[in-house]
């Protein structure tokens, strides 16, 4: 006899959500700031974008519009931290945690249900960097379509409801102006329930479908669009996020791709568990044996398989693979399902034991993130030790922030990003930072951060230098090399090195890092 309702294991999953985002990401109150480069770019795009800047023409990155517009509400609840993206963040797991448990409530009793659902952030946790990618928040919208197909396959109903396929429009939108290479995910799923709803010849369906997921999308595209065309850089939009993006991939010949795509294997070994094992069952087994509708069966295989090549056919990132883990989920239905058929009848449903379980997946949560960089640490420690742990850019803030109203320019990437954010600058210059963005490749990037150092539009420049490098450097056009530009004779007439530091990196394989901090003469 279940003992609890659904009703309080929903509330046990957002504790539950709460506290490992609270413990394990760094958008937390719990920690003095998150210094991961990636959503520190988006932090202060958006923030530029607030402040009168137009994405694209006056203030660059080349990911898609709509994660800035994302962090643009962050930067609206709070813009001098990341709380408000903190309260978005813990929106989105929430979603995620009712979709993973809604999805195998499908198939499985509430107890196995719940320990899966809760059971998978420890996957995800291990997989991202430090909170706050665009791969986390496309992965929530995953989940949502997840549960949506899943439920209506379950159904063996050919009628669709047609507010679903709303949803699956907001979603797919978000995701195309996001990170476009991702709507993979959906083109099957979504294929195979128009096919199914056609198949069965319930046309006035499939047009009420078709609308509305129009609607959906337009809900997501007129403002983004709008925007861009308000503010003159639609073209512009176009160049970086569709013409730059793709020439920057360097797929090759197909030749090349596949022998990627075989080789990449090994990458899912990353988290063996999640992105191998249990993703191979959900992509292969799961289907087979407890879906049904062929057409969906069909469906999960094709998803799988064009996700895995859209995420690992080009450069990489070790976070990239984090969309992939949702099929790592279906493994766990899987494996769920095995376990209730052979103990069928052993299961606890008590309050005490769901928040039991609870609290040793929060437990094991913690350790796989660790803990750098806490407010508790800025509170105990002081001095030079509070420098290196608080805030690994302590000395840098510092510094800058003697300045009234200082401006930056980054003529690297990294932790240095941060600044931005704590010394709560607005970006006054359109390539205030420097992404994985060759000269070569990209020489208006390098030629325009130039201008700016002869024109001495910043306040201060900042330079970051691996150590050791590793042959990083080796392989970078001589003219982005740290070597290179600290002996710029642009920097060295117009700006004055007051400042070096060595930093441990945490967040980044704790590699370490020299920076280098020039002031306007």
């Amino acid at each position: 006899m279940e003992k609890t309702s659904e009703k309080n294991i929903y509330f046990l999953l957002f504790i539950y959500v709460l506290s490992i985002l609270f413990i394990c990401s760094k958008m937390s109150p719990l920690y003095v700031t998150n210094e991961w480069a990636d959503p520190n770019i988006y932090f202060n795009v958006a923030k530029g974008m607030v402040n009168g800047r137009a994405l694209y023409t006056e203030i660059f990155d080349h990911k898609g519009p709509f994660i800035f517009f994302i962090y643009a509400a962050g930067y609206l609840i709070s813009n001098e931290n990341f709380y408000g993206m903190f309260l978005i963040e813990l929106v989105s797991w929430y979603v995620l945690a009712l979709s993973l448990y809604s999805s195998s409530r499908l198939f499985l009793n509430k107890f196995i249900s719940y320990i899966i659902a809760t059971a998978f952030f420890i996957f995800l946790i291990k997989s991202m960097k430090a909170g706050g990618s665009a791969e986390e928040f496309i992965l929530c919208m995953e989940g949502v379509t997840l549960y949506l197909f899943l439920k209506y396959f379950k159904a063996d109903n050919p009628i669709h409801k047609p507010k679903y396929m709303f949803i699956h429009g907001l979603l797919v939108t978000a995701v195309l102006f996001t990170k476009i290479n991702l709507i993979a995910f959906w083109i099957f799923p979504l294929s195979t329930i128009f096919i199914n709803i056609l198949y069965h010849k319930e046309y006035k369906n499939f047009i009420y479908n078709i609308l509305t997921f129009i609607s959906g999308a337009l809900i997501i595209s007129i403002p983004v669009v709008g925007y861009l065309y308000s503010h003159n850089c639609l073209e512009e939009a176009y160049k970086i996020y569709i013409e730059l993006n793709s020439a920057y991939a360097k797929l090759g010949t197909p030749k090349n791709i596949l022998l990627r795509l075989l080789s990449r294997i090994l990458y899912l070994f990353l988290e063996p568990t999640c992105l191998f094992l249990l993703a191979f069952i959900g992509i292969f087994l799961f289907p087979l044996k407890y879906i049904k509708n062929i057409f969906a069966k069909v469906g999960i295989v094709l998803s799988g398989i064009i996700l895995y090549t859209v995420i690992f056919m080009g450069k990489f990132q070790y976070y990239y693979p984090i969309p992939y883990l949702i099929f790592g989920f279906l493994g766990f239905i899987y494996v769920g399902m095995i376990f209730q058929k052979s103990f069928g009848s052993f299961y606890l449903n008590s309050n005490k034991s769901l928040i039991f379980s609870m609290l040793i997946f929060i437990s094991t949560c913690a350790s796989v993130a660790g803990l750098d960089n806490t407010r508790v640490e800025a509170w105990v420690l002081s001095g030079e030790n509070h420098d290196r742990k608080a805030l690994m850019t302590m000395k840098f803030k510092n510094e800058i922030m003697k300045v009234n109203n200082p401006t930056l320019l980054n003529l690297g990437f990294g932790l240095a990003n941060n600044l931005f954010t704590t010394c709560n600058i607005v970006p006054n210059i359109k390539y205030f930072v420097t992404p994985n963005l060759s000269h070569r490749f990209y020489p208006q990037l390098r030629d325009e951060q130039f201008q700016y150092l002869k024109d001495k539009k910043t306040d201060f420049v900042i330079i970051q230098q691996y150590i050791p490098s590793n042959g990083y450097y080796e392989k970078m056009d001589p003219i982005d090399t740290p070597y290179s530009l600290k002996k710029n004779p642009l920097l060295l007439e117009n700006y004055k090195l007051i400042l070096t530091d060595t930093i441990i990196n945490t967040i980044d394989e704790r590699a370490v890092d020299v920076y280098f901090l020039y002031k306007k003469k």
